[in-house]
């Protein structure tokens, strides 16, 4: 995964887990003299750079884990299904995923107990109205309050996170709970104030909850024992008293092959204060590098190595970094905790989700689940105050800035906020979009002009800035029929626009989103090259969506290893296999190359291939097959 394309024979590591020689088993071999290890490939083996996941968020990923019948998604396609949630063949319908819910009724009486589900999903769960004593024609999104009163239970209160991540859904005994038992309460400003929204009409709230400001005041209100409550309370107690799920999940990762995280968003110092001591536990087999929510830094959450974070102002605070940096001390192997570097912010909401924010030629249609959308939604009232909410970020010069974007009005907002801040202040650091997802050539141009110093703001030629995409490859393979069907099947074919950054040399990688899709990237790879989507729920429709966007199988392969490497300011010790760099590695069954279309190879089989070993350091990390 070098620039070059090298395939080499041979590799050598030296103690420290640095790559010293690559090249032919004659010239790696070359005086390395006696008492040399030697690990020799099975016939039909590869070995490759470690997998790297630049997009995720492991907290809630963990905690999904712990859900059990409470994880409410859908099958995935047959390909994929081996992660499907269990029990989700009767999750096909929406109404059956709630009443899968229900518990005995002398439970309920009287208990203040949060009821929790994950991963409804609304545009793949079908959904027939009048089910579960709901009389009318009244649809689930209209009023998803009434459908968990009658569905789940009206004398506890329930919440269930879409598997969006940007919807969530309550009854009125949350609210109850929420609002203290005020008859008239309103939408905090708290929520109001970071983008949140408490969806209503003229009865009142209708439970449909809107980006995670609106949820934060329920997660909050959760009994703090509860796995999901503890992501925001006390994260380092949901890894020590889940420890054994968790690690489940955690080698479930590993087997996957991959060799590093990127969290997406950690939203508070406990969260980072957990991560860091997943990452740091003697068997963990990954490393972890981290996003900082932008108001979380603002709130002088994150400090300088060795300062204390409490009640430092916003240009006070630096990232953090490795332990030891292996480029400067000659004695380091790089940890797996590789700090805290990025700042994360969220233009707008989900596509699926109703919530991205679209400009022509996009628009919801009223054949999808979200019929009155339109354009969709912003996270803020304009660019400028995007930008008014990162500069004082931005103006320190020694963070990386990561931009949640989804709709194509939004990637544009995103790309007008980063060429006012450059304009104010040059920030050398490599900016990223992430997901990118409604591709509009026009966008990626402007993406292009910004990488190259061309692109124009205000009259002002803006210095470049080194931006970049990774797509949610996942939304092509799970969520492509519902596209067509809330976007229509022209704008659809443009989700994850490949051949957009192809033509305008936008370098990009792919990620799950975890838990919003599985962390498989040999998937991502099938996914993006193939681009094959099925109709839900049966999956007897297999189509293949805008099949110019394809990627080659080199190019997802980078996508997954040394295009994240750079994204997140790694690639000087990972993503590639070259002298100088760590020997993160993994081993698969068979070459992935080999099943490129263009030389006759079957790509539908890539998921397929096995994962036999991860190493970290030179260190095998287990047995991936165990």
């Amino acid at each position: 995964m070098d620039d070059l394309g090298t395939i080499a024979e041979a590799v050598s590591v030296d103690s420290r887990g640095h790559i010293v020689k690559v090249g032919t088993e004659k010239e790696v071999m070359k005086d390395l003299g006696p008492g040399v290890g030697v690990v020799r490939l099975a016939s039909g083996q590869v070995l490759m750079p470690g997998f790297i996941d630049p997009h995720l968020h492991l907290l809630p990923t963990l905690a999904q884990s712990l859900l059990g019948s409470h994880n409410l998604a859908p099958c995935l396609p047959p390909p994929y299904k081996e992660a499907s949630a269990p029990g989700c063949e009767s999750h096909a319908d929406l109404l059956s995923a709630l009443k899968s819910m229900r518990i005995a009724a002398e439970t309920q009486v009287n208990s203040k107990e949060f009821i929790l589900g994950m991963n409804l999903d609304p545009s793949r769960q079908q959904f027939v109205a009048g089910n579960c004593g709901v009389s009318g024609n009244v649809s689930f999104m209209a009023q998803p309050k009434l459908y968990l009163d009658n569905c789940v239970s009206k004398d506890r209160p329930v919440l269930i996170l879409d598997q969006s991540g940007h919807l969530a859904y309550v009854n009125q005994k949350a609210f109850d709970v929420v609002c203290k038992g005020a008859k008239n309460c309103t939408t905090p400003a708290s929520v109001t104030d970071n983008g949140g929204r408490w969806r209503s009409d003229a009865n009142g709230f209708t439970g449909l909850i809107e980006e995670s400001a609106g949820y934060a005041p329920f997660m909050a209100a959760m009994e703090k024992s509860l796995p999901l409550g503890l992501v925001q309370t006390n994260p380092i107690q949901l890894v020590e008293a889940y420890e054994k799920d968790i690690q489940k999940t955690v080698q479930e990762l590993r087997k996957a092959g991959l060799t590093t995280l990127a969290d997406g968003g950690l939203s508070s110092a406990s969260q980072i204060q957990a991560v860091k001591f997943l990452a740091e536990r003697r068997d963990f087999p990954m490393r972890i590098t981290g996003l900082v929510t932008y108001d979380a830094a603002t709130q002088g959450v994150v400090a300088a190595p060795g300062v204390s974070p409490a009640g430092m102002p916003a240009q006070g605070i630096q990232p953090t970094g490795p332990a030891c940096d292996p480029s400067q001390d000659p004695q380091c192997q790089l940890p797996r905790w590789l700090g805290v570097g990025g700042i994360k912010l969220w233009v707008d909401g989900s596509t699926q989700g109703c919530t991205a924010w679209l400009e022509s030629p996009y628009q919801y249609l009223s054949s999808g689940h979200c019929p009155d959308k339109k354009e969709g939604e912003a996270d803020f009232q304009s660019v400028q105050a995007i930008v008014d909410s990162l500069s004082p970020l931005w103006k320190q010069g020694s963070w990386r800035f990561q931009l949640h974007a989804n709709g194509n009005l939004a990637n544009q907002w995103a790309v007008d906020a980063f060429s006012k801040l450059q304009l104010q202040n040059v920030n050398p650091h490599r900016a990223l979009l992430i997901h990118n997802t409604l591709g509009q050539e026009q966008v990626t141009q402007n993406i292009s002009d910004l990488r190259k110093g061309t692109y124009v703001s205000g009259g002002k030629k803006v210095p470049a800035l080194d931006v970049r995409v990774t797509h949610l490859i996942g939304h092509v393979a799970y969520w492509g029929d519902a596209f067509n069907q809330m976007l229509g099947k022209e704008s659809a074919r443009n989700i994850d626009p490949v051949l957009f950054d192809r033509r305008h040399g936008v370098p990009f990688s792919f990620h799950s989103d975890s838990m919003v899709t599985p962390a498989r990237p040999l998937w991502f790879v099938e996914q993006a090259v193939t681009r094959r989507t099925w109709a839900y729920p049966d999956f007897k429709t297999t189509t293949v969506l805008g099949p110019e966007h394809a990627a080659t199988v080199e190019e997802a392969l980078r996508a997954i290893t040394v295009e994240p490497a750079r994204q997140h300011e790694l690639d000087a010790w990972l993503g590639s296999i070259e002298p100088g760099k760590v020997a993160d590695f993994v081993v698969l069954g068979a070459n992935p190359l080999d099943y490129d279309p263009a030389k006759g190879g079957d790509p539908t089989k890539i998921s397929q291939i096995p994962v036999i070993q991860t190493y970290l350091n030179g260190q095998p990390t287990g047995n991936a097959n165990d």
